[in-house]
């Protein structure tokens, strides 16, 4: 069991954590559809370069959360790598998601800035696609280094990535893909608003496969964080060795990066 006593987790009555935060209701509409959506994500070469850095920092890894697992396409990856897997995410039809994987993946309903976790119960943690850019308040994201922290066995890795302000502020969520063969059409609009670091996205999709037609929207948030003030929440946290990446590379990050990489590695204890 990897859940600590009065915390949320398969089979709990506790009502799901994060219930009435802003963000709560993002992909609840989209969930049925997602993976139509991401139909052309190279699930495998994200799972690749994970494991690449698995190597590089030579931190093996069998135990595995994939934290905002959402349907659990990179779980189910990593899985079939001969990893145990269990996904979190906020979303709980995302979560439903999961079974449709084959077999069904292992997850549960969990918000990422309230992890009820075993301390010392996992070798790798891993949180892809700038998922953690929709924890919108800066004291959530330092309580998810926090909760990562205490779950990490000593010398274990935290892999996550994020959108770095310049891809939020230049409206790389502004696209549209309404090509009269697609099942799932969209059009996303983005709205940078500098004073609060938020990137709004106005989404519309319509679906037009089995049960359609169907329109629905969404409203997404994402607030941008800058790589140096994300590095020193980590290692506020506790991480002893925290390095950043433009994505699915080794080089450094620059003002040019729209995808930074973070591993943060717990310290070791003995000899």
């Amino acid at each position: 069991m990897i859940f600590r006593r009065g915390q949320s987790g398969p089979g709990s009555d506790a009502p799901p954590p994060g219930a009435g935060k802003p963000g709560r209701h993002e992909f609840e509409q989209v969930a049925p559809y997602y993976d139509a959506l991401m139909a052309a994500v190279p699930y495998g070469y994200w799972v690749d370069y994970v494991q690449r850095l698995l190597a590089i920092y030579q931190a093996p890894a069998r135990q595995v959360l994939d934290l905002a697992c959402g349907t659990g396409q990179v779980g189910a990856e990593l899985r079939r790598r001969g990893y145990e897997v269990l996904g979190a995410d906020l979303s709980e039809p995302m979560v439903r998601a999961c079974a449709r994987q084959v077999p069904p993946l292992r997850a549960v309903v969990m918000d990422a800035s309230r992890l009820g976790l075993q301390e010392a119960s996992l070798d790798l943690v891993v949180c892809l696609f700038d998922s953690l850019n929709y924890l919108l308040e800066p004291e959530d994201l330092r309580q998810c280094f926090v909760g990562v922290h205490r779950a990490l066995r000593p010398g274990k890795l935290f892999i996550f990535d994020l959108n770095t302000p310049r891809a939020l502020q230049i409206g790389l969520f502004s696209q549209q893909d309404m090509r009269a063969e697609q099942l799932l059409q969209y059009r996303w609009e983005a709205h940078w608003e500098t004073e609060q670091k938020l990137c709004r996205v106005d989404m519309w999709f319509r679906w037009k496969g089995s049960g359609g037609p169907l329109e629905f929207e969404e409203t997404h948030y994402q607030r941008a964080y800058q790589e140096t003030e994300v590095r020193d929440w980590l290692q506020a946290a506790g991480f002893s060795r925290v390095d950043s990446y433009e994505a699915y590379s080794l080089r450094p990050v620059t003002e040019l990066t729209d995808r930074m990489y973070f591993v943060a590695q717990k310290e070791t204890t003995g000899p």
